[in-house]
């Protein structure tokens, strides 16, 4: 098929200055995406811009940077005035602690922002250390949670849930017990290892568990993060296996910049999509390159 050229909508990126974004500074600690040294410094909106616009990226989504929960706030409104300046990013994605005491003033705070579409509380964990960004893997299904998630449902915000596949049993628990709420699966579920036999059919099998479930999308995004590069045959199989599971009318591209920076120009990052999806007609890469985030997110036309 023609390797698409219609417009882009990137539903996953960030934008920051080095000072507010406390996880940049040091002491320097292991992360599971490797060495971010690269990643030390400003990324701005005038940068982000000069990235995408070449490559027909008409509209964003900004998934929050994680300022931490005591100034998620702070880097929301930070956001809308980028956004009201410059056009970008037309819809943001707030760090929230859901388990917070404080959460339905600072939610309320959040909501009440144009841009605000969705709330990230990270929850992914395994065995490893290193992979582990809360302190249990069902975190998801605790009373301290679940209080929380009844108030982003009640701002009808969607949730971007973030886990490896092998939590994918608690994940389902949650999702079912709000079937109104939009959930987006990130990374297509974090495949920490493509080369794993065992590995990869547990990730095929929990995207399968989630998939069963109408209101959970995935988003192709961050696929570099686990193999700290990436050929384009890693990244063929995580997007058809993503798509063979969701169908394409449930999936939607995301950069994940600056992260997959460290690996990739935007340019050679977005050849590597187009080169993959252009095994699709050019009505399911539009759909899954724009048509699935202008709707998902409420982007407008």
């Amino acid at each position: 098929m023609p390797m698409y050229a219609g417009p882009i909508v990137d539903s996953h990126h960030h934008i920051w200055l080095h000072k507010d974004v406390a996880w940049l500074h040091p002491p320097v600690t292991q992360k599971l995406f490797g060495d971010y040294f690269g990643l030390r410094r400003d990324f701005t909106i005038d940068e982000w811009m000069n990235d995408i616009l070449p490559q027909n990226v008409v509209k964003s989504v900004h998934v929050t940077a994680n300022w931490g929960p005591t100034r998620s706030v702070d880097e929301s409104r930070w956001l809308q005035e980028i956004s009201s300046q410059h056009g970008f990013p037309h819809a943001t994605t707030v760090q929230a602690d859901l388990t917070s005491p404080d959460l339905a003033e600072q939610l309320k705070a959040q909501a009440d922002l144009p841009n605000t579409r969705g709330v990230r509380h990270q929850l992914y964990w395994d065995s490893h250390p290193l992979n582990q960004v809360c302190d249990r893997p069902d975190l998801c299904n605790t009373p301290a949670f679940r209080r929380g998630f009844e108030m982003v449902a009640g701002h009808g915000l969607r949730f971007e849930l973030q886990i490896f596949a092998s939590q994918a049993r608690f994940a389902a628990a949650l999702v079912k017990a709000f079937p109104q709420t939009p959930f987006m699966l990130l990374h297509s579920g974090m495949l920490i290892d493509p080369f794993d036999a065992n590995i990869v059919n547990q990730w095929r099998d929990g995207l399968a568990e989630l998939a069963s479930y109408p209101n959970v999308h995935v988003k192709i995004s961050g696929l570099n993060m686990y193999t700290h590069g990436a050929t384009t045959r890693h990244m063929r199989q995580v997007i058809r296996d993503s798509i063979q599971i969701f169908g394409v009318e449930r999936t939607v591209f995301g950069s994940n910049f600056p992260l997959e920076k460290l690996w990739f120009g935007y340019g050679e990052l977005m050849s590597a999509y187009r080169r993959v999806l252009c095994e699709f007609s050019l009505d399911d890469q539009r759909r899954i390159f724009h048509d699935n985030a202008v709707r998902f997110y409420g982007l407008g036309a």
